[in-house]
């Protein structure tokens, strides 16, 4: 009888051995490409509110990767091993929009399991003009930046009820 394999020795979506020596996370899959994290469950997702002569909106971005490819998502992501999901929010947000902000300014908006066992973090930044956002340079995750005005179906559940709470005035 074989034993079983080291934990997390193998890619979790092909199979393939890690190598020797692999150690650290995330870790790169060498056949497939796919990104391993330690502990993918906990989710940092940020509500930036901006305003414009047109009035105050909330950042959002279109995916350029799986799941939900080419729809719209609030900026988010999972919360690296041993990170600050504060330090999580404005980094995610920073990764996949551009935009800088400081952990101290992050708060707590909501906190919402997802059917899958995912636990969602909903931090919301301060208010901030549209006009002082930087360029918009597409990313690996993400292939756009924009602002949405009112409620709408978002790529995921969890981000359209939190949308939806944020602009019936529920994380103010």
């Amino acid at each position: 009888m074989v034993p079983n394999s080291a934990p997390d020795s193998h890619c979790s979506s092909c199979g393939t051995p890690f190598g020797e020596g692999v150690s650290g996370w995330p870790r790169t899959c060498p056949a497939c490409g796919t990104v391993a994290y330690r502990n993918p469950l906990p989710v940092a997702v940020a509500l930036q509110p901006v305003y414009d002569t047109q009035g105050t909106a909330l950042v959002v971005v279109t995916r350029s990767i799986a799941p939900a490819r080419g729809r719209t998502a609030l900026p988010g992501g999972y919360i690296d091993d041993r990170e600050d999901w504060r330090h999580a929010v404005v980094r995610e947000l920073r990764e996949e929009t551009g935009i800088d902000a400081a952990s101290r300014d992050v708060r707590l908006a909501d906190a919402m399991s997802s059917p899958d066992g995912h636990l969602l973090l909903f931090g919301l930044l301060p208010e901030r003009p549209a006009e002082d956002l930087p360029p918009f340079a597409p990313t690996d995750e993400t292939e756009g930046r924009g602002l949405l005005r009112r409620p709408e179906e978002l790529a995921f559940p969890l981000h359209t009820l939190a949308v939806r709470a944020w602009f019936e005035g529920r994380y103010i």
